[in-house]
């Protein structure tokens, strides 16, 4: 059995994928809408089932190490210096590894000047992968993963933080895996999302229901000392005020059934600027 770098076939094929454009919040895959390939991703798999379950799409390739299968998709500019988040809910069902360095559910994030992180997902446990040493075990959290979990994956300028049905839970600097030399290596692409088994050292059964892009909202002021904003239905948004643009404090926060947000300024203090943080 392959454990090594070499042996990590990262499935990305040669078709043409999806490009969306850029806008505060995009659904990019709703599981009660069917199979991910149908939403503009594109699906490959060495072995294994894919299965339709409803309400997402469930992956299993634990028959066998060596079977490898996963989405990817290039989409919107993933701008880390604006900052966003890819939300997603999953569940693993089942995972094994012959290395404690892989897992058998994977999510790469890479931005537009291709770097990101890699998150490996054990039923216990998650792990960013590291870059130097190349795909090496890096920080990592005890996480039960088994149940159906809402994550969100916020990268800021220099670093991420994974959130687990709102609550922090692994935070670290973003990668460059770039120097992965393998075939096909997508770790040199911008834009890049992935969910899957990228691996022949482990292999995993998990369930993806659904995958949003959450871009840096843009404030609008109005009349009256009013802000509004574009952003994901039912997310709290967090309202942050400074005097000097540079030292920030939570004013309030900010939720709507709807994607239209507003905060009202009733403070008297000057100069007083306000900038709005997601997740």
């Amino acid at each position: 059995m392959l454990t090594g770098v070499s042996s990590r076939l990262l499935l990305v094929v040669a078709c043409l994928l999806a490009s969306l454009a850029n806008s505060p919040a995009q659904v990019l895959y709703d599981g009660t809408l069917g199979l991910p390939a149908a939403q503009g991703w594109s699906f490959f798999a060495t072995g294994g089932t894919q299965t339709g379950t409803g309400t997402g799409a469930q992956l299993d390739t634990t028959a066998a190490n060596s079977f490898q299968g996963g989405y990817s998709l290039t989409s919107s500019t993933l701008n880390r210096t604006n900052g966003f988040a890819v939300r997603f809910t999953s569940r693993m069902i089942a995972e094994a590894h012959a290395n404690n360095n892989r897992g058998g559910f994977a999510v790469i994030v890479l931005a537009d000047d291709h770097r990101g992180v890699e998150l490996a997902f054990w039923t216990n446990t998650i792990f960013a992968q590291s870059d130097s040493p190349l795909f090496t075990q890096a920080e990592a959290t005890n996480f039960v993963t088994t149940a159906t979990v809402d994550y969100t994956l916020s990268f800021r300028p220099t670093n991420y933080v994974l959130l687990a049905n709102g609550a922090p839970i692994l935070s670290g600097f973003v990668r460059d895996y770039s120097a992965f030399a393998g075939f096909p290596n997508p770790y040199s692409s911008q834009n890049f999302l992935f969910f899957g088994d990228d691996t022949t050292s482990a292999a995993g059964n998990f369930v993806l229901n659904k995958v949003v892009l959450v871009s840096a909202p843009q404030l609008v002021l109005h009349p009256n000392k009013i802000f509004t904003w574009t952003g994901v239905s039912n997310q709290t948004y967090t309202v942050q005020s400074s005097s000097n643009l540079t030292s920030w404090a939570a004013a309030a926060s900010a939720t709507s059934v709807s994607t239209n947000f507003s905060f009202t300024n009733s403070s008297t203090a000057s100069p007083r600027f306000f900038r709005v943080s997601y997740p």
